[in-house]
């Protein structure tokens, strides 16, 4: 994805690591063992890497992808300063469906796909996902799915999502939606501003698959998952149809 790439030096300031929702992480998956070092986690669709470090620094055990070889070379950067030079995480520049390729049948205790990463896959392709992540993780083993709210942005009919700002506030970082309602197919086009000069920096339009939560608890169902909590927010909050921005589940591994 070549927007992804360029967009990658400035992913941070747009995306920064979210405290909330390293701590969502943690509380979901520590109990998987008595110690947290014991606990192997896949981080899928890294990006560049804030999350699998800082659980890397919580004591995890961390192996993150990422289809993008950008963001993986910004992840090892940071992985390899002085103060995560120790850390049990590696990084590894690979599609999600090509998981099996890598990793041998349950090698992990634990795996999460946030940011919106599932949605790039077709509606075929997330069922294959899922199965091929099943089979990594060991039975009871948890996942942690993190996507825009489609059931909201489809029952309203929203036109996107709202503008982010960097901290700093020189750049902003548009996102709009356009449903074609007969391939069910969201075309996602977002801009990155220079909020100085207002100078467009990077442009990008991609097809994502509208996956409602009923749809995808049913997938999760099919491929041995048991569906633990269905979150609204980061901080942990019921979900609500028509009202949270992201749609967070949790689920268990039950074969």
């Amino acid at each position: 994805m070549p927007f992804y790439s360029e967009f990658s030096k400035n992913y941070d300031k747009i995306f920064p690591l979210n405290s909330k929702k390293l701590s969502l992480l943690d509380n979901i998956f520590k109990d998987l063992a008595t110690t947290r070092n014991s606990i192997h986690l896949l981080d899928i669709g890294c990006g560049t890497g804030n999350y699998a470090l800082a659980l890397a620094k919580l004591g995890y055990q961390l192996e993150a992808v990422d289809l993008d070889f950008e963001m993986i070379a910004l992840a090892k950067a940071k992985a390899a300063t002085e103060d995560s030079k120790d850390l049990k995480l590696r990084f590894h520049n690979l599609n999600m469906l090509a998981l099996d390729k890598e990793f041998k049948p349950g090698s992990f205790q634990g795996a999460y796909i946030i940011g919106n990463v599932l949605v790039h896959l077709t509606e075929s392709e997330i069922k294959q996902f899922l199965k091929i992540t099943a089979d990594l993780l060991v039975k009871d083993a948890k996942l942690f799915i993190q996507i825009v709210n489609y059931d909201r942005i489809l029952d309203l009919n929203l036109a996107g999502l709202p503008t982010i700002y960097s901290n700093d506030n020189s750049l902003y970082f548009t996102r709009n939606y356009e449903y074609q309602k007969e391939k069910n197919t969201i075309f996602f086009e977002t801009k990155l501003i220079d909020n100085l000069t207002d100078n467009l920096l990077f442009q990008n339009k991609v097809a994502l698959y509208p996956l409602r939560q009923q749809e995808l608890m049913a997938n999760l169902k099919e491929a041995g998952f048991k569906v633990l909590a269905s979150y609204g927010s980061s901080k942990g909050t019921p979900y609500k149809k028509l009202s949270s921005v992201p749609l967070i589940i949790s689920a268990r591994k039950t074969t």
